[in-house]
């Protein structure tokens, strides 16, 4: 947040005064590059964790566990439905009538990543567990006189304590530390309040050809399974 205090701004730094529609015209005409680094950001943050995940579920012995696997194979299944949507901003890019090219809509995007980005930390948690806490720090490695003793009990699957210890660590601060939860509530707020957000994109999403399509297959009659009635033959 920047505050300026009787600031002298330069005649030639002006680009606006008093009128702020032009500004905010540019910002609704689709030209949405802006938003595209942020979706790019959020995709590496989702690979992130679920990379980190991983590792740690191989490094303490438990990936092949079903629950397990199945937190990891969620995690996953949120990197892949944000790399489709951003295939699909991709695909819909369209040129603007001042020549600029412009990505496709992004709407709803930031309203998953609110609801998912919070799933993906506690599942991290859930697969850390309590190793997340209590690692050994680089000074305790450095200690000649603990160093074998970590070594032979900290010690992974087929990873060293070090190793293991960092990886930790690092997952500590992504999920626990001051600056992951930090972070976390700066991704849920980041979009805006989810909660407009969603009454905003209600308002502004048409569906007007499947109401349609209800409405026509509404003005008949609709069968329950009655047999339309049968001309009788006469009677002999």
């Amino acid at each position: 947040m920047l505050f300026f205090d009787n600031v002298l701004v330069p005649w030639e730094r002006v680009f606006t005064l008093y009128d702020a529609s032009p500004i905010l015209l540019r910002y609704q005409s689709g030209v949405n590059f802006i938003g595209w680094a942020n979706l790019c950001r959020i995709h590496e943050r989702m690979r992130l964790m679920t990379a980190v995940a991983t590792m740690i579920a191989e490094a303490i012995g438990v990936i092949e566990y079903r629950e397990v696997a199945a937190k990891l194979g969620e995690m996953i299944t949120y990197v892949e439905m944000w790399r489709h949507a951003m295939d699909g901003v991709e695909h819909k890019a369209f040129q603007t009538k001042g020549g600029l090219m412009s990505l496709g809509s992004m709407s709803g995007m930031n309203i998953f990543f609110a609801q998912t980005s919070a799933r993906m930390v506690q599942l991290l948690r859930e697969i850390s567990g309590a190793g997340m806490i209590m690692q050994p720090s680089e000074n305790d490695f450095m200690n000649p006189e603990f160093r074998p003793y970590l070594d032979k009990y900290m010690r992974g699957k087929e990873v060293d304590a070090l190793s293991k210890a960092r990886l930790l660590r690092l997952a500590h601060d992504l999920a626990i530390s001051s600056f992951g939860m930090r972070q976390e509530l700066y991704e849920y707020w980041h979009g805006g309040d989810p909660n407009r957000n969603r009454i905003n994109l209600l308002r502004s999403y048409d569906q007007s050809d499947v109401m349609d399509r209800i409405k026509t297959l509404l003005s008949k009659p609709l069968a329950h399974g009655e047999m339309p009635p049968t001309s009788r033959r006469p009677a002999s």
